[in-house]
């Protein structure tokens, strides 16, 4: 409402708007994290697996994050989605699965980085879906800690938002669809 006043807000009250503004979404986004957590943790998460057109959700998902790769100039490449099959699935958490992995892609990679989204079939009936990004790669110990909750790897004090919950729910959720999630980092490699 303060944003849309009239008469319009000062460029001082724009600021403090949009500070407002972001904190709120974090918050909110803190929230449903913690909220997914719990419920995932309950055993109470409800799953509508069905075949899921892996192309839609990756096109889908690339459209989603095209901004935050571009606000850090960072590139984005996806595989051909003519040639992506179908998965079993839930499609609403598969999409929240990618999503997440794409932002931690591109939200701990170097500015002007590549993010390459690419995928394999692994033995006859799986679908490897893989994230390679030109970050500052983790150190075998930090890998260790990586799906922990709230953990964030001493990445608090940076300039990097986050709660060390979503790799944790992303991972559980990967899991509840009979899948592995797995890393493989190397230090300033990615």
């Amino acid at each position: 409402l303060m944003e849309s006043s009239s008469p319009q807000p000062t460029e001082s009250q724009k600021e403090s708007i949009t500070q407002i503004l972001q904190a709120g979404w974090h918050l909110l986004k803190l929230i449903n994290e913690i909220l997914d957590l719990s419920v995932i943790e309950s055993g109470k998460v409800s799953l509508s697996l069905e075949p899921v057109s892996l192309a839609d959700v990756l096109s889908e998902c690339q459209t989603m994050m095209k901004a935050q790769a571009q606000e850090r100039g960072i590139r984005m490449r996806f595989p051909r989605f003519d040639t992506l099959g179908f998965v079993w699935a839930d499609r609403t958490r598969l999409k929240q699965i990618v999503i997440n992995l794409l932002s931690n892609a591109i939200k701990y990679n170097q500015l002007q980085g590549t993010v390459v989204v690419s995928c394999t079939m692994v033995a006859s009936d799986g679908v490897r879906i893989s994230f390679k990004d030109t970050g500052e790669g983790l150190a075998p110990e930090k890998l260790e800690q990586l799906f922990q909750p709230f953990n964030r790897l001493g990445q608090e004090a940076g300039g990097v938002a986050g709660t060390g919950i979503g790799l944790v729910v992303t991972k559980q959720l990967v899991e509840l669809m009979a899948g592995v999630l797995g890393v493989d980092s190397t230090i300033g490699v990615g």
